[in-house]
């Protein structure tokens, strides 16, 4: 099985492992939706854990972060 993206050869390995993927190592990332988790601090000593998935998304909890610190 070839990537989609750039032609070159999906090793056994990662097709043992991933079946159904139809992208290389190197380019998996260009595919993959961004997930981002924060700890963000809201008074003294509590913090919550945040989770953001997709561009949109990150870009929000990351703007949350800077501010809350």
């Amino acid at each position: 099985m070839y990537c989609i993206d750039c032609g070159n050869e999906i090793p056994e390995a990662r097709l043992e492992f991933f079946p159904d993927t139809d992208y290389c190592v190197d380019c998996t990332d260009k595919h993959a939706e961004p997930v981002v988790a924060r700890m963000i601090y809201n008074h003294k000593t509590a913090g919550e854990v945040f989770i953001a998935k997709g561009k949109e998304n990150c870009r929000i909890l990351d703007r949350e972060y800077t501010r809350a610190r």
